[in-house]
């Protein structure tokens, strides 16, 4: 997928509040585009939309979304200018790595972004993080993936947690302002959980705008900045909400999507459930579909964060035990009527058993036809791609780069994986998708020397960087299948 820049229409910003001028660092007041026409429609061919419980492109192709989720500096803020020690520290996302990613065949990165680093003050926008953004955009076309921008924080806030939101966004004001190293004992504070009670009772800001208006505002931005770009998959509203009622989570949700879609009209928005999902593996299956362009986002730590009995181990390594949090998170994106993305997923892959959960829980997204992205990519560390020194980790590399389909032409059915080296992709052409190219991931950390059959025929393949396209010949409207084997890797 490489870039296509394309002219769209400036659109409305959708809310009551007036667009806002940007500043840069140094507080000069940028322009923003016009903002007096309608909603931009997604037209480029590869441009994804919700249709129905599907993710599609323009085309019509059904697509399927492999990868990790990438910390990058700037855009995810947990520094501070007064001397205070950060909260953490990661490498950036370098061309380097994002190169290593088109190699492995994924096709999506989840870039955690804090509001924090894009409003340090009330109505002032950082120019330098739109332009991180844009370099992060231009890795994605470069490399042929797509990009989710996910609102993200945790405990909050950098100033009274982890990352998250402003200064002048946590209400009430903080009693007690902190510093790095982070520790998780910060999310059961009075003040980070009381900030987020706040959040979604939509309480006045330091500024006196409403949080979630204020939020939407700034997110607005984002997408005034990025619409009519095709690497953006979309926009994921909130990382892991800690909120009392369900029911204000999903009035905040329904906020966040008509904010966005009064922009970019079709624009897939992601939403999670509750976070306290992590340790039951149930939310609320919903009585009434989401109603917009939507994906439900849940984050799957089964056996990890959850009470798994007995814990997921070196000893216990019953993929069974894993089925039934997919299996409710399946339930839970049927009453949303939505595709169903795990926007988060991972362990500690020092141990002989990480590797062997990744492939489990890989197993489960194949039977659902999830797409999904791992944590993380940047860091290093126990749970990290790489290790302390960044080196991959090969039982990891090999694990989380096999095949995939990233696009099928007409309705992806189900895939099979027969043996180490060897998938089997079931799918219905449509009329619409009639001669349009099969896309998979094939990474040479996976298999080797490949060969790729529709029903049992040989067909032509143009293999690229991690990936490869072929046009099976079947126009009915039966079912069919197509064939990628190869010699594993390991």
């Amino acid at each position: 997928m490489k870039r296509g820049f394309l002219a769209f229409p400036a659109v409305a910003l959708g809310l009551s509040v007036a667009p806002l001028a940007s500043c840069d660092s140094a507080g000069t007041e940028l322009p923003l585009p016009d903002a007096s026409g309608a909603p931009a429609l997604r037209t480029d061919p590869n441009a994804v939309h919700v249709v129905g419980t599907t993710f599609r492109d323009t085309q019509g192709r059904q697509l399927l979304f492999r990868g990790y989720n990438a910390k990058v500096t700037t855009l995810f803020d947990v520094t501070f200018d007064d001397g205070r020690v950060p909260e953490e520290t990661f490498p950036d996302l370098t061309e380097a790595e994002t190169s290593r990613i088109e190699e492995l065949g994924w096709n999506v990165l989840r870039i955690p972004v804090s509001w924090s680093g894009l409003e340090p003050q009330p109505q002032q926008y950082a120019e330098a993080w739109m332009q991180k953004l844009d370099a992060v955009l231009a890795m994605g076309h470069e490399h042929s993936f797509y990009v989710i921008i996910d609102m993200h924080q945790d405990a909050y806030s950098k100033e009274i947690g982890e990352d998250g939101e402003p200064l002048w966004a946590i209400t009430p004001p903080p009693t007690q302002l902190l510093e790095g190293p982070y520790s998780d004992a910060r999310r059961l504070t009075a003040q980070v959980l009381n900030a987020g009670y706040s959040f979604f009772a939509d309480a006045n800001a330091m500024d006196g705008r409403d949080l979630q208006g204020a939020y939407v505002t700034a997110v607005q931005q984002i997408v005034q900045h990025v619409v009519g770009d095709p690497a953006v998959l979309g926009y994921e509203a909130f990382n892991e909400p800690v909120v009392l009622n369900y029911q204000l989570l999903d009035a905040f949700h329904q906020t966040f999507a008509t904010g966005v879609h009064a922009i970019d009209a079709d624009a897939p928005v992601l939403f999670e459930p509750v976070s306290t999902r992590n340790e039951t593996d149930d939310a609320v299956i919903p009585v009434s579909p989401f109603g917009s362009p939507g994906a439900y986002a849940v984050h799957i730590y089964t056996g990890i964060f959850s009470t798994l009995t007995p814990a997921w181990s070196a000893t216990n390594e019953n993929a069974a035990e894993l089925a039934p949090s997919m299996a409710h998170a399946d339930l839970e994106r049927a009453g949303w009527g939505t595709p169903l993305f795990v926007s988060e997923f991972g362990c500690d892959q020092t141990q002989p058993q990480g590797p062997v959960w990744m492939s489990a829980e890989l197993d489960l997204q194949d039977q659902y036809l999830s797409s999904s992205t791992a944590w993380e990519f940047s860091g290093l560390g126990a749970w990290g791609f790489h290790d302390d020194d960044g080196n991959e980790r090969p039982a990891t590399t090999y694990i989380m780069s096999r095949m995939f389909p990233r696009a099928v032409a007409g309705d992806l059915l189900q895939i099979e994986r027969p043996s180490a080296g060897d998938m089997i992709v079931h799918y219905r052409p449509s009329a619409a998708t009639v001669g349009l190219p099969h896309e998979v991931s094939l990474s040479t950390a996976f298999i080797t020397s490949p060969t790729i059959t529709c029903d049992g025929q040989p067909v032509a393949v143009t293999q690229s960087t991690g990936r490869a396209t072929f046009v099976c010949t079947a126009s009915d409207s039966n079912e069919h299948v197509f064939e990628v084997s190869g010699t594993p890797a390991q």
